[in-house]
């Protein structure tokens, strides 16, 4: 996996990259500790944090659109330093800032983000190019696992021994360090492969994409599964689970959040290895690996083995971002990467804040074994309804059987 580090270009990029992600995981832990002297905290942090879930889900469709318009490098420049711009102006401002204040600069960070995430993805897997998108994918979630744990060490280290203002100031630096690995760099221009008479606007481009995964039954089915499965089982559990283990005591939660993440890490190592002719059906089995740590919430099980199915949920969500990333990167033109990445990120975050909200309120009218119980009963039929979907199984590529029925086909319809 990390031999495609050099690949030309590619190691500069994921540098930067690897940083700026860092910077992000600090800035989670330490803008929290920045805001709790207030009288408000909760209310302040709130809104901050729904301002960029917002933003970032705004500007999501129209920044793939960019990413696949413009340089890729530019566009996660631009994105860098609009997110400077927010955490800058937060620092200016204050803890005490005034509420409106806070959700505008939330949705301003949230509009960085939602610009920035297809097009690194996008620059990543073209960089990489095709033969090597698997190793590619699963570096890009592996690196994505590690600095989810480093950052928030890093972040709750430093606002300890400073304060959180120093946490906010080094989240800067790592943007300013990615900007730095991205200027002058000389990308393959994916735009060469269009008609460049064609000078279709943003929505229409954003359109395009839209109507390039409609076309590709496969990919659709899989983005609207990952959609209800965040709505019905990963929006409820993000608020469950955090609350059942958190009620053990913090080292209860602390255990079940890092098992996750190592989980993860350590199938991100290896997933890129993988090797089937059913892709899909191995991916959608690892989306089943969280059953396990839902039933044993639901049931009240032990902490110990709350904490080693979370291990493996984490395994399993890992095994299928790096398959379904590989496929998504293999099975679309460069030219559209960034769009496609951008309305997979949409479908699977627009219903979150509402679900989660949602998911709270239930809370106080239903028992925590009653809504896990029923993610617990949501996750395996969306799974297993997907796989009915043509191409599914093989993620959008053709098996050898296929391909010698196909060629059988050829060759009877020649003669």
């Amino acid at each position: 996996m990390f031999s495609v580090l050099r690949t030309p270009k590619l190691g500069r990029v994921w540098a930067g990259q690897c940083v700026s992600m860092a910077g992000d995981g600090v800035y989670t832990v330490t803008v929290s500790l920045y805001l709790l002297s207030r009288a408000d905290a909760a209310q302040a942090l709130g809104t901050l944090l729904s301002a960029t879930a917002l933003g970032s889900i705004a500007t999501l469709i129209f920044g793939g659109a960019v990413a696949d318009l413009l340089r890729r490098s530019m566009v996660i420049c631009a994105a860098d330093l609009l997110r400077i711009f927010g955490v800058a102006a937060l620092l200016l401002a204050g803890p005490d800032a005034p509420i409106g204040l806070l959700a505008i600069l939330g949705v301003v960070f949230g509009c960085g983000a939602g610009i920035h995430r297809p097009a690194y993805t996008a620059l990543i897997a073209q960089l990489a190019g095709r033969e090597r998108r698997r190793e590619a994918s699963a570096l890009r979630s592996a690196t994505s696992r590690f600095t989810g744990i480093i950052g928030p060490v890093v972040g709750g280290s430093v606002a300890a021994a400073t304060s959180p203002r120093w946490g906010l100031s080094i989240n800067i630096i790592s943007f300013i360090f990615s900007i730095a690995t991205l200027v002058k760099l000389d990308e393959p221009n994916v735009t060469s492969v269009k008609d460049k008479g064609d000078k279709a606007g943003l929505v229409r481009e954003a359109l395009n994409g839209i109507s390039y995964v409609r076309r590709q039954k496969w990919m659709l089915g899989v983005m609207l599964q990952g959609s209800v499965q965040a709505a019905l089982v990963i929006a409820p559990m993000a608020v469950v689970l955090p609350l059942v283990m958190g009620g053990r005591g913090p080292a209860a939660l602390s255990f079940v959040t890092s098992a996750t993440a190592c989980g993860a890490l350590a199938a991100s190592l290896t997933a890129s290895r993988i090797r089937s002719q059913r892709p899909g059906t191995v991916a959608m089995l690892g989306l089943l690996c969280e059953l396990p740590q839902i039933v044993a919430v639901a049931g009240s099980a032990p902490t110990v083995w709350v904490v080693a199915f979370s291990a493996l949920a984490g395994a399993g969500t890992s095994v299928f971002a790096v398959l379904w990333g590989a496929a998504l990167q293999e099975r679309t033109p460069d030219h559209m990467l960034g769009r496609v990445y951008a309305l997979d990120a949409l479908l699977t975050q627009a219903l979150m804040p509402l679900c989660m909200a949602a998911a709270g309120f239930l809370l106080g009218v239903l028992s925590t074994p009653t809504i896990t119980t029923f993610a617990a009963c949501a996750l395996p039929l969306t799974v297993v309804a997907v796989l009915f979907i043509p191409g599914v199984t093989t993620l959008g590529s053709v098996t050898p059987d296929q391909e010698q029925d196909e060629t059988v086909h050829t060759e009877t319809r020649a003669l």
